[in-house]
């Protein structure tokens, strides 16, 4: 029941243009703070991400061969990258109890910060392209 009124309060709030952060009063609201933070710092990764295959395609459109191994690396690396973030940030939680919301806020911190570090890394290596 409390799971269905935070995803309640989370939507509210996005709907009205509220930010989810500010005047945080109690645990549920530090929740949804959490999960918009991984929510807005994956969007920011994908960006990246995409950004770097847009740019690899137009910088190495007349080799596909380096091209193609060129993404193909890319894509391991960034699988490979969100396998250990995961495997990373159950680590950083691992002593809260896994049903408790604190457990879920605690991933979600870790993913936002992991996620944004990494896109950071893939805006700079793109730029080095």
């Amino acid at each position: 029941m409390k799971r269905i009124a935070a995803i309640f309060l989370f939507y509210t709030a996005f709907s009205h243009g509220a930010d989810v952060c500010s005047d945080i009063r109690n645990s549920d609201q530090v929740y949804l703070c959490s999960e918009s933070k991984k929510n807005e710092a994956d969007k920011y990764l994908n960006k990246q991400y995409s950004d770097l295959l847009t740019k690899i395609n137009s910088e190495y459109v007349n080799d596909d061969a380096l091209k193609n191994e060129f993404v193909t690396n890319i894509k391991t690396s960034q699988r490979d990258w969100v396998k250990f973030r995961d495997s990373n940030c159950q680590l950083y939680s691992f002593q809260i109890d896994s049903n408790s919301p604190a457990h879920q806020t605690s991933l979600n911190e870790c993913i936002a910060r992991m996620s944004e570090s990494r896109g950071k890394e893939l805006a700079a290596f793109s730029n080095d392209i």
